[in-house]
């Protein structure tokens, strides 16, 4: 019996970098920076938070046309400033 090949997936940090990008897009520049402040973590539980987003975010890749492996070979490392 043949072996499968493991489906290919989306690197999941650029995934999260997406996820948290619409979160803070979402909540609003005042709102990200209060809660960054009251949280007193630079953030992490913002991204956190983001993960909530995951799974949709995969779908809108896929459904723009990305597949996992173009993703990780045309962005690697690459981040928004």
């Amino acid at each position: 019996m043949a072996k499968r090949e493991p489906k290919p997936t989306f690197d999941p940090a650029y995934v999260r970098d997406i996820s948290e990008s619409v979160y803070r897009h979402q909540l609003g520049a005042e709102d990200v920076l209060r809660m960054i402040e009251k949280d007193e973590d630079q953030g992490q539980k913002l991204r956190n938070r983001a993960g909530s987003y995951d799974q949709l975010t995969r779908v809108y890749l896929k459904a723009l046309g990305f597949e996992p492996p173009a993703i990780a070979d045309d962005v690697s490392g690459a981040k928004e400033p």
